[in-house]
């Protein structure tokens, strides 16, 4: 057998995510909800007072705003399948709202916290929708 006729036999192998494109206009509603999420419910917080900062600081950097980014990238790629620039866009969303509405004492502890907070919610949206794209792929939606 030739060489031609070789690799014509051979299959293209497939990737273990399915990969889509990225179109804000196909992510509007995702876009829409972390925008909700990362800064009109930090502002109505932050307008209750020291209680609401609180609430804010706690419940929502450090649980709510995690749990929303995962869901939402796993949610992504189930349905879009994995790209690597909604990640990047949400995590851009997520680390503009941290100075904005989030009160600490030092400056030097608001940027390791950004910087550390920013990296968490990059992280979660690159593994969620990872994992949703092969959740795609096995589904083969």
């Amino acid at each position: 057998m030739s060489k031609k006729q070789r690799r014509k036999t051979l299959a293209p192998k497939e990737s273990i995510v399915k990969k889509g494109e990225f179109s804000v206009d196909d992510s509007k509603i995702y876009i829409i909800l972390t925008i909700i999420m990362f800064h009109i419910v930090p502002l109505a917080l932050v307008m209750a007072g020291k209680n609401g900062q609180d609430v804010l600081l706690v419940t929502f950097m450090m649980m709510l705003n995690p749990i929303f980014v995962a869901l939402t990238g796993l949610i992504y790629g189930i349905k879009k399948g994995y790209n690597f620039k909604f990640p990047l866009f949400m995590g851009v969303i997520a680390a503009i709202s941290i100075p904005m509405y989030y009160n600490f004492e030092s400056a030097s502890y608001m940027l390791q916290t950004f910087m550390v907070m920013t990296a968490v919610y990059i992280i979660f949206s690159f593994v969620s929708t990872f994992v949703g794209a092969f959740i795609k792929k096995l589904m083969r939606i």
